[in-house]
């Protein structure tokens, strides 16, 4: 064979090995690889595609964009003929992806335990209705919350909805004062709420038993909470707080005032750790800010009252541990008395609750068990702290006898040598 030949063959086997190469192409996604080609701007969606949980389930462009992604023109993939479908508008993005996520059918290929009343939800949410009622466009949809083409899935710690996150994704919109100035609404939320005691421990500590914004307003269904639906929301988590309180009198009296429930106390974004300096008198007293800062006042005075006990078993708690601490630090043995110490904390923890009774008498039945392990704790730390000192003074009157008979020895051998 010549050399021409040769070259001709070998020409030959390289085209059909390109053109293998791209009709396989073709067959999975020719507007991924045409994309991808394409000026930055244009070739964004290519990839962030990679990413997308869409992506990883196997999806391509067409699945949401009709057309036909094995046409090689860009004419032929973009054919109204063939469904294609391009960049939704604001409006019809919620319907656009109900498609799918609305079709109880199609789901279950993928994940059986995906809601598929998203759409339902929305309707309903503040977003939905000034989006799909009053169409306006500045509200949320589905991709501003969850991203276009790279969407991840709600544990995916990359995904802007992930619990970490999505404060910031919130904060997106609610944090810019001059995107929300047509709704009247504050832009403060999402720096209230990460110096608050939830805020601290999600976006801090990564807890994500701590609340996000979703866990309060809802996700798809997003509103604000109404007046009466606080404590509902507030008692998703803190279930026996939102019990007594619904039990107690003042459920009945802020109802009546139009007080929104938790949020009358706590706040709402900015709600801070709490503590007994709630209670009574002083700059940080919530009391005083429906009652008068004095005695006369029958719900100023169960304030005090109720501060008073959980004072007493706080302050015992906090001394016992300083007496148990001191035991263990000389070597003295004190496992029994921190399991009691721990059933003290617990007293004091069950006793903060129960003021959502606002009732003195459940505060003080609740805190009394606390009380009388304190003062056994504190019996067994000073007998253990006595005991030490016991210990030092036979350890030192034995050292002295020792220390005598060492004497004694020396002496009587320096009386051998002299002798």
């Amino acid at each position: 064979m010549n050399q021409k030949a040769l070259l001709a063959v070998f020409s030959i086997a390289l085209f059909s090995a390109a053109l293998t190469s791209e009709v396989k192409a073709v067959s999975e996604n020719n507007c991924l690889a045409c994309h991808s080609r394409l000026m930055k701007k244009f070739s964004a969606p290519a990839r962030l595609f990679a990413k997308d949980v869409h992506a990883g389930e196997g999806l391509i462009c067409s699945d949401c964009h009709g057309g036909n992604p094995a046409q090689t023109t860009w004419h032929g993939r973009k054919n109204p003929a063939q469904g294609f479908f391009g960049k939704p508008d604001p409006v019809e993005i919620p319907a656009f992806c109900n498609l799918c996520h609305g079709n109880a059918e199609y789901m279950k290929k993928f994940n059986p335990t995906l809601p598929v009343d998203q759409l339902v939800k929305y309707r309903t949410s503040r977003h939905g209705i000034l989006l799909l009622e009053k169409g306006d466009t500045k509200a949320a949809n589905c991709v501003s919350c969850h991203g276009v083409h790279d969407m991840r899935k709600v544990n995916d710690p990359a995904g802007s909805v992930y619990a970490v996150n999505l404060p910031l994704t919130c904060a997106r919109c609610h944090s810019d004062s001059s995107y929300m100035a047509t709704y009247g609404i504050p832009t403060n939320q999402y720096r209230d709420f990460a110096s608050s005691v939830h805020g601290v421990a999600l976006l801090e500590r990564g807890d994500l038993g701590a609340p996000a914004c979703n866990d309060c307003h809802g996700n798809h269904g997003a509103i604000p909470p109404q007046v009466e639906n606080i404590s509902q929301v507030c008692g998703l988590c803190h279930a026996n707080n939102a019990k007594l309180y619904r039990e107690s009198f003042h459920a009945s009296i802020f109802e009546t005032l139009g007080s929104p429930g938790c949020e009358t106390c706590h706040g709402n974004h900015r709600i801070v750790h709490p503590e007994e300096s709630f209670l009574g008198p002083g700059e940080k007293s919530v009391c005083v800010s429906c009652h008068q800062d004095s005695p006369p006042d029958s719900g100023f005075a169960v304030g005090l009252s109720m501060k008073s006990i959980l004072d007493s078993l706080a302050g015992s708690c906090d001394s016992v541990t300083a007496l148990v601490d001191k035991a263990e630090r000389i070597g003295m043995e004190t496992s029994e008395l921190r399991l009691l110490l721990r059933d003290v904390r617990q007293s004091l923890i069950e006793s903060r609750t129960m003021i959502h009774s606002f009732t003195t008498l459940e505060v003080r039945k609740t805190a009394a068990p606390g009380i009388g392990l304190a003062l056994e704790i504190r019996a067994g730390a000073v007998q253990l702290l006595a005991e030490h000192l016991k210990r030092r003074w036979w350890l030192g009157g034995l050292s002295l006898v020792l220390l005598a008979l060492i004497l004694g020895l020396y002496l009587k051998i320096r009386e051998i040598e002299t002798e």
